[in-house]
């Protein structure tokens, strides 16, 4: 074969593997960013399934913001200090979601009592109402039941 046509094959060759390699970097990025979404659609359908604090937050990666780790028992701990008065389950609920803090679940307000039910910082002064345990309030005192005219 002639020297001068091997030359312009390889030239030729050299030119679509340039050109196929500006085809392949949007590529590439195209499936990264699908990934991402995967990924992020995964972590999704993990807080459908288990308790928030079971969710393993991703690692921050260098140079990204770092996720919010707290507690649903920590976030409501400082409204409830914030606040400073005992509060209704749901009015807590719902001062803590104005924070931008998101509580998850079919009920999320009835789902908070659940976090906080057995928090040692936390006590219930009545039904529905709580406080922090070193708070000083009177504790609602159910009276005693009337006797009828039978005993």
């Amino acid at each position: 074969m002639d020297r001068e046509k091997l030359q312009e094959w390889k030239k030729l060759l050299l030119e679509e593997i340039k050109n196929l390699q500006t085809q392949v970097t949007p590529l590439e990025t195209e499936i990264k960013l699908r990934q991402e979404k995967l990924e992020a659609i995964e972590r999704l359908l993990a807080l459908e399934t288990r308790p928030l604090e079971a969710i393993s937050q991703p690692k921050a990666s260098s140079g990204s913001v770092r996720m919010n780790t707290k507690r649903v028992a920590d976030v409501a701990y400082e409204v409830l200090k914030g606040a400073g008065v005992p509060m209704y389950y749901k009015q807590l609920y719902e001062a803590i979601a104005q924070t931008g803090f998101a509580i998850h679940g079919e009920d999320p307000a009835t789902n908070l009592i659940a976090h906080i039910g057995k928090d040692p910082r936390f006590k219930r002064i009545k039904r529905g109402t709580y406080a922090l345990k070193g708070w000083r309030v009177k504790e609602r005192v159910s009276s005693p039941k009337r006797q009828g005219k039978g005993g």
